[in-house]
């Protein structure tokens, strides 16, 4: 009975899915968890929403098809270029772990927008750790991209309904300037191979 209430707690909320719009679901929470590990109430909270953790592309066969190649080629390239085997198995194991996270699909997480920071399934972060966020258009959805104080941690997306988008903008805007949203050649290539 408790495996039940758990898979339909972790399939509610709003999950994107090609052609169709989300709605949004609110889950009552009785405690935030803050960042050293400590509780607080959950009058902090000033927004909630579940929402998929990434928006998934859907890949058919040919799509794999067209990775299995592109890695080969790229493979039979480098080993007439290097002739280094490792080199080569190299190419081929990102090329097969590529396959592996495409085909994975997103979590839905519950999102909370406390007084002290962002969070985002059981991880928490505190606003001091951005910098400052922006909106990314993304196809027929937005999300917010937070930009890290770190050099090399990535951006942190998160993905809301679009009902929910002002509130979530609005609250954000009172901890962390607003910067318009760049693309860079990762960001362009993913979307074009749409991974």
């Amino acid at each position: 009975m408790q495996e039940e209430e758990k898979s339909t707690e972790q399939q509610a909320g709003w999950v994107f899915t090609p052609g169709t719009t989300g709605a949004t679901v609110q889950q009552p929470v009785a405690s935030v968890q803050g960042p050293a590990g400590t509780t607080s109430p959950a009058s902090n909270v000033l927004a909630e929403w579940t929402a998929s953790e990434y928006v998934a592309n859907p890949k058919n066969t040919s799509w794999y098809s067209m990775l299995a190649a592109a890695t080969l080629v790229l493979a039979v390239f480098v080993y007439f270029i290097t002739s280094d085997v490792i080199s080569t198995v190299v190419i081929v194991v990102l090329g097969i772990i590529v396959g592996v996270f495409a085909a994975r699909q997103p979590n839905v997480l519950a999102y909370q927008l406390t007084v002290a920071g962002i969070q985002m399934g059981p991880r928490f972060y505190p606003y001091s750790t951005f910098k400052s966020f922006s909106v990314v258009a993304d196809g027929a959805f937005n999300h917010v991209s937070l930009l890290p104080l770190k050099r090399f941690m990535p951006a942190l997306a998160i993905h809301y309904s679009p009902d929910d988008e002002d509130t979530i903008i609005n609250t954000l805007a009172d901890y962390l300037p607003y910067e318009e949203h760049k693309r860079d050649m990762v960001e362009n290539f993913s979307r074009r191979v749409r991974f």
